[in-house]
């Protein structure tokens, strides 16, 4: 989702990143079409199954995608970052179509009929916090992340530059550092209570009320990303290398999800996913594994895969911003026509038609109006040939 168009002399195109951006995107929007039905009175106990193994199938997506902008960010800029410029361009790319996008929601779902003094602050309070729509959540924790980034790459590439003669005390600092934030993901609540007695000005929000869109709660992903754009070849094959331990791994780790889901639904059947909220220690585990996991998926794809599922994939990719921004918006029409078109039929299939007619039209939207001057303010500029974050 997030991009950068700096080109830097002859770097190799990544062919993953477009289907891994797709795959996500895909997934964001099975997500939501799985809230939307799994909860109404008519879903059964079979529907709350299904729809939570496709849920557990659909939860890399976020991390996913943050793992593809630090990836790709460290590897587009091994040097230096032109702060000024590269704000500039995450502006005009991230930035201007998630305030557009913010407006439309919040005069469409919002209740907001004209710009005035009335509700113009409102319409900041929406555009500062992601409230306008559910999904934008996501977007103002991953411009934290640009906005960091700069300073972040110096600290990454000092101790990469460092250690590089040494990847074993490399990989064996991740691994402390992917445990110590499986610790941190269980501390959440317990940080919140003291940034709630500390009550500074815009900190505490962001480690309370607004504490599942701080970047600092998904910063490990960003790294791993990090860690594998630094030397993207080496780490691909060391993934493919271990494809077949990373895999089982997933299996166990969604196998224990799966239980846990079930076995929270209780006597009567009460059917909830709160197992599945991100920043849980557990799901801290899942989500590295899911992400690794993916990424093999992915590899595979590449390699067995024809020209034309590789192609379909880098569309879905190259548009899956814009889509991304735009899918709320479609799943409102969507889950319409489902239950318009299966009246009589079951959640689960209700959701599967929503989910293909939203991704379907979300992409067709961002397609259309990247075809415009005006509609790229709504869907950031097109995504280039080059990986790009």
């Amino acid at each position: 989702m997030g991009r950068s168009r700096k080109v830097v002399a002859k770097k190799a195109k990544i062919d993953e990143i477009q289907t891994l951006r797709g795959l996500a995107f895909l997934a964001v929007v099975l997500q939501h079409a799985i809230g939307h039905y799994a909860y109404v009175p008519e879903a059964g106990l079979a529907d709350g199954t299904l729809l939570g193994v496709w849920l557990i199938l659909a939860k890399f997506a976020v991390p996913m995608f943050i793992f593809i902008t630090g990836l790709v960010l460290f590897y587009n800029y091994p040097d230096g970052v032109p702060y000024g410029p590269f704000l500039l361009k995450r502006f005009k790319d991230i930035v201007l179509p998630y305030l557009l996008w913010s407006l439309i929601y919040a005069f469409f779902f919002g209740g907001i009929q004209t710009i005035n003094g009335s509700n113009v602050l409102q319409i900041l309070h929406d555009w500062a916090t992601g409230k306008a729509s559910y999904h934008l959540w996501y977007v103002v924790m991953v411009i934290q992340l640009y906005v960091c980034f700069p300073f972040v790459q110096k600290i990454v590439q000092r101790v990469y530059r460092a250690l590089n003669h040494n990847p074993g005390v490399l990989r064996f600092g991740f691994i402390l550092l992917c445990v110590g934030y499986v610790w941190l993901t269980g501390q959440i609540g317990e940080i919140s209570r003291w940034a709630e007695e500390l009550h500074v000005p815009l900190l505490t929000p962001l480690f309370t009320e607004y504490a599942d869109r701080n970047a600092f709660y998904f910063f490990i992903y960003f790294l791993l990303g990090a860690a594998a754009g630094l030397n993207f070849q080496q780490w691909k094959q060391r993934l493919w290398n271990g494809r077949y331990g990373w895999i089982g791994l997933y299996a166990i780790v969604s196998s224990i999800l799966m239980y846990r889901i079930v076995a929270s639904f209780g006597e009567p059947v009460h059917i909830q996913y709160n197992a599945t909220l991100l920043l849980q220690p557990f799901m801290a585990v899942f989500l590295l594994v899911s992400v690794l996991a993916v990424g093999v998926i992915a590899i595979a794809f590449h390699q067995k895969a024809g020209s034309k599922p590789i192609a379909w994939m880098a569309f879905i990719g190259q548009y899956s911003y814009g889509a991304y921004l735009a899918h709320a918006f479609m799943l409102t029409f969507s889950t319409a026509a489902a239950d318009w078109l299966l009246p009589d039929s079951n959640m689960t299939l209700r959701t599967a038609v929503a989910f293909v007619l939203c991704s379907l039209l979300s992409l067709i939207l961002a397609k259309l109006l990247g075809r415009f001057r005006i509609g790229r303010l709504l869907t950031g500029a097109p995504a280039p040939r080059k990986a790009n974050a």
